[in-house]
């Protein structure tokens, strides 16, 4: 059983990765947009820096991706009696984008992260790696909305644990991840950049606010995603 596994270990990871695609050009690649796309709009300058943060958000999702493809290979069948417990982790992302809100509000963020020597040292460790740093804010984003179970992630979470070994489910379910980046929050994300740095140039005075209005609408956004407690994707 196991070789002919290994044997068909090629099929499998192409069967992912265009499983990932269709996921990524339908529904459960675009649920996340309002989220992103106000993120970049608040903190993005350009519509090359809304690709970098899409990048960003897309690595934080291939990496929950594996890990969750690891847990199964280690796990099998006793992980899938824990799929009621996803339920919860729709609540978790909004109250994330909540929290992510209220940073953008008390400090905006600036992309470039330049603060002042006095500043760093008057700020923990915890408070420079994440309320002032967007790529954190990107990667936990991707993390979180990555965990949110979809139908064809599900399937393909059960289609790794027949995988010979934890590793090969890991790289099953990363190939997952990577071909769901092939999505239209490409785009999204480009033009949310370029419309961030547009309304900065012509109206610079209202930056501070405009990301403050960003931040609040994160948090009405999240308010909502963990109230329903349905999933995003």
């Amino acid at each position: 059983m196991n070789n002919n596994l290994l044997a068909q270990l090629p099929i499998s990871c192409s069967t992912a990765l265009l499983m990932g695609i269709v996921a990524g050009m339908g529904q459960c690649g675009v649920a996340c947009a309002p989220f992103l796309s106000t993120y970049i709009m608040g903190s993005g300058e350009g519509a090359l820096n809304g690709l970098k943060s899409f990048m960003v958000f897309a690595v934080g999702k291939v990496f929950i991706c594996a890990v969750l493809g690891l847990a199964v290979g280690c796990l099998g069948t006793a992980f899938t009696s824990m799929d009621t417990r996803f339920r919860y982790v729709s609540t978790a992302f909004g109250v994330g984008m909540i929290i992510i809100g209220l940073l953008m509000i008390i400090r905006p963020v600036r992309v470039s992260c330049r603060k002042s020597n006095k500043e760093i040292e008057e700020t923990g460790l915890f408070l420079r790696t994440f309320a002032f740093n967007p790529t954190s804010h990107l990667f936990i984003m991707g993390m979180v909305c990555g965990a949110i179970p979809c139908p064809p992630m599900g399937a393909v979470l059960l289609y790794s644990l027949q995988m010979p070994s934890p590793v090969l489910s890991c790289a099953v379910m990363a190939l997952f991840a990577v071909g769901s980046a092939v999505s239209p929050l490409i785009i999204i994300s480009a033009v949310a950049g370029w419309f961030s740095k547009k309304i900065k140039a012509e109206a610079s005075q209202y930056r501070m606010m405009f990301q403050r209005i960003s931040g609040l609408i994160l948090i009405l956004l999240g308010g909502f995603s963990a109230i329903s407690g349905g999933g995003l994707q």
